[in-house]
């Protein structure tokens, strides 16, 4: 007879109720919830995110086989040091963040020797954060990242995979936390620094008869969580900044040929460009 299974998210926001809705019946799980909004909690378990939730996080990270952190990063340090040594022995933690580096720095020495740890990184999202806005398919279809420390057991891997399988997460890829943040300053953070930055002086006279496609597109993001972006921009700012001096340079080159009448030049960068889109694609 398999043995109870209990797993703990902590943090019931937008990301964290979503993969809690996600998650139920995995490997006949009992799903634990914690938040520090009481209503939340209320709202989590009478819905049937989770079979319990409470605002003691405590006693969440002291049941749970796999436990979820699914809160800003600066959080989990804090809790680690309080409360890690109530972790049950050979649990499986692991975080949702969208930076590694920084936050692996502060809580590797913060874990217990027989504790595992396997951060990942579901890639998937919405404007809008909030419990009332959990989605239970937020993740069909999308990319997973699994950030893995040195420590970390093929078990516990091996796991984050399954995870990833049955929430419906289709392109998942293993990847040390140094090389995530790199590749997330191009694919995540710079794309809400250029999208915050398109609509910091909107053009006036603005109305949805002058909208389509591509302005949703290149905008959608700019409604953002600004307190969780700030976090996240800063926590990665050299990779970030170094991603968007050369979007600046790219930026100025087609500036140049616009100025100067070069339709040569503005050419050749615009084929450069889509050749480049059309290989991101084949990867």
């Amino acid at each position: 007879m398999a043995q109870p299974f209990t797993i703990g998210v902590v943090g019931l926001g937008l990301m964290g109720a979503s993969l809690a809705l996600a998650l139920r019946g995995f490997r006949g799980a009992t799903l634990l919830g914690a938040d520090s909004d009481a209503l939340v909690c209320r709202r989590a378990q009478a819905a049937g995110a989770v079979h319990h939730a409470t605002t003691d996080t405590a006693q969440v990270m002291a049941q749970a086989d796999l436990l979820l952190f699914c809160v800003y990063a600066h959080h989990i340090p804090p809790l680690l040091e309080v409360h890690g040594a109530r972790l049950r022995p050979g649990c499986l933690c692991g975080d949702i963040c969208g930076v590694k580096t920084r936050l692996y720095r502060r809580i590797t020495p913060l874990l217990p020797p027989e504790i595992d740890y396997v951060g990942v990184h579901p890639m998937a999202g919405k404007e809008r954060d909030g419990y009332e806005n959990a989605d239970a398919a937020l993740y069909r279809n999308s990319g997973f990242l699994i950030t893995p420390l040195p420590r970390s057991s093929p078990e516990g891997i091996a796991t984050m995979r399954a995870l990833a399988g049955y929430i419906g997460a289709t392109r998942l890829s293993v990847v040390g936390p140094e090389e995530h943040d790199q590749l997330i300053a191009y694919t995540s953070d710079l794309m809400h620094v250029a999208a915050a930055g398109l609509c910091l002086h909107p053009q006036p006279g603005i109305n949805p008869a002058f909208t389509a496609g591509a302005f949703r597109d290149c905008t959608r993001i700019a409604d953002i969580n600004a307190a969780a972006w700030t976090e996240l921009l800063l926590d990665n700012r050299a990779n970030t900044v170094a991603r968007l001096e050369q979007y600046m340079e790219d930026l100025s080159a087609l500036r140049s040929a616009l100025l100067e009448n070069d339709a040569p030049r503005l050419h050749a960068l615009l084929c450069q460009a889509g050749e480049n889109k059309r290989d991101m694609l084949q990867q």
